[in-house]
């Protein structure tokens, strides 16, 4: 017997499959995925690079030079989503090398939203084009049935006549270099979100301020193209964490990343709120971190213009030879990380604690 399996937080994934072949929360797994993107056309004579594990966007060859476009949801959080949705498209853009430009939104919302929430919404997508310089050039609004909160799905252009960078292009030597605020997302969501439950967790209110203003961190677009001609390639931590996206680079190169999980800088304010609902902040939503491979002779220079925009990074592994696997590194020894991850924000919705905060 078939039967259809809706993904239970609404992100438009419909699949038919056998009683038990329910699909989880999360990204698609990378097997299904490729599965499903060999039933789509996809070759053309000027796509430089398609749909691809690891890749950030797509680069289309023009007459002189190259399109640079992606598409992103946002999903798992119910404030500010009009910001969010600006900035994490436009990362993806940026870890190109390319300033992201031109924007086309899909805003669905749930029936019975206000106006006044759907004018923030869309100010906050106005305040976020104009902090990088960004425009929109359509887009589509709806109110659709069975949503419990907003969800926009942004794609984000970009246009570069120069180098594009790839995520496959990391290479054995490189060193890996995390940039921002690790797990900064996801704690400002869960802050903005669920303040009521962090509260009751015993969570200061001091800490839960501090948290939402990670949102205002979330842009990585000025630091990746500081960096840009010294890299050999950028990621945008996002869902799954910043281990999903080293796993991603791995995979994308086909060479192994070992990092030592004792390196990776963790604020405090993001251990608080991660702790308190038992999350790992290595596996939370981190746009506004960055992730870089770069030659040992670039790293001195990367380290300057960060130190001179006031970025906190830190060099946590490296590069190896190898087969794509993730493997980390800590007191207890080493672990490979050969899954993908599911982002830690969906325990917060699949254990109901949005319905306890309303």
């Amino acid at each position: 017997m078939l039967t259809f399996a809706k993904n239970v937080l609404g992100k438009g994934c419909t699949v038919l499959a056998e009683n038990k072949d329910f699909l989880s929360e999360g990204k698609l797994p990378w097997r299904l995925l490729s599965e499903l993107l060999e039933l789509l056309p996809s070759e053309d004579a000027d796509l430089v690079m398609g749909p691809r594990i690891g890749e950030d966007a797509a680069v289309i060859r023009l007459k002189d030079g190259f399109l640079v476009a992606h598409a992103d949801p946002i999903t798992t959080a119910a404030t500010m989503i009009g910001w969010l949705a600006v900035h994490v498209s436009a990362n993806d853009i940026a870890v190109r090398g390319v300033k992201p430009r031109w924007f086309i939104p899909v805003v669905m919302i749930p029936a019975k939203t206000s106006i006044e929430t759907m004018k923030k919404i869309f100010m906050d997508m106005a305040k976020a084009l104009r902090s990088i310089g960004g425009i929109v050039i359509g887009g589509h609004t709806e109110v659709s049935p069975d949503l419990s909160h907003p969800i926009i799905s942004m794609t984000a252009i970009g246009y570069t006549r120069g180098r594009v960078i790839f995520t496959r292009d990391a290479e054995p030597g490189d060193k890996v270099i995390v940039i921002g605020p690790i797990g900064g997302e996801g704690a400002a969501v869960i802050a903005t979100d669920f303040e009521k439950i962090l509260i009751n967790r015993g969570v200061e209110p001091s800490t839960i301020v501090n948290a939402r203003r990670y949102i205002e961190e979330i842009s990585v677009v000025n630091k990746a193209l500081r960096i840009k001609d010294y890299v050999n390639a950028m990621h945008d931590p996002t869902e799954g964490g910043v281990l999903q996206a080293l796993r991603e680079i791995a995979l994308a190169s086909g060479n192994d990343i070992i990092a030592d999980k004792r390196k990776f800088p963790i604020d405090d304010t993001v251990e608080r709120i991660a702790g308190a609902l038992g999350l790992d902040p290595l596996k939370l939503l981190s746009s506004g971190a960055l992730i870089a491979t770069a030659p040992q002779r670039y790293l001195g220079k990367i380290e300057s213009i960060l130190l001179d925009l006031g970025e906190k990074y830190s060099v946590v592994g490296e590069v190896v030879e190898g087969k794509g696997k993730l493997v980390l590194v800590d007191d207890e020894g080493e672990t490979i990380i050969d899954n993908d991850i599911v982002d830690e924000i969906y325990m917060v919705w699949k254990n109901n604690l949005f319905q306890q905060q309303l």
